[in-house]
């Protein structure tokens, strides 16, 4: 028996740090429970598993990454231009957002890697590429 979950869909999600652009996070994959990708540098050198959650009634959308079977989180702060997404008054859609900031992920980053350029990046500013919409499936 198949599962909904065991269902991949591919996505061409790309987020470029607005601080150091040869930074990206890169989301290839939509599963049920969010995008899955990974933190480069330079297009090529692989930093760390990524994994993105939309929010719900019970949580804010989310980012996480897990090394050797610990995982840290944080928050994912949306943003249209400069004005922020706030889920309790809906100014504008989800699928408008074109700015994030992961919260918190300067910081545990920095536990982790060595890579002074990477951890810079995390602290600013990501643009969303036109492939996330919003983490929904275009339709074509």
């Amino acid at each position: 028996m198949l599962f909904l979950s065991s269902f991949i869909y591919p996505i061409n999600c790309i987020l470029t740090s607005e601080v150091i652009p040869n930074i990206q996070i890169i989301l290839n994959e939509r599963r049920i429970d969010g995008l899955y990708g990974k933190l480069y540098k330079s297009n090529s050198e692989e930093i760390i598993n990524f994994k993105t959650s939309k929010s719900n009634e019970n949580k804010f959308p989310s980012w996480s990454y897990k090394i050797k079977k610990i995982e840290f989180e944080g928050e994912i702060l949306l943003f249209k231009d400069n004005q922020l997404w706030n889920p309790y008054t809906r100014t504008f859609k989800p699928s408008k957002v074109n700015r994030v900031i992961f919260s918190g992920l300067a910081f545990e980053l920095r536990k982790n890697i060595k890579d002074i350029d990477t951890i810079k990046a995390s602290y600013g500013f990501f643009e969303v590429g036109e492939g996330c919409y919003g983490g929904r499936m275009k339709k074509v």
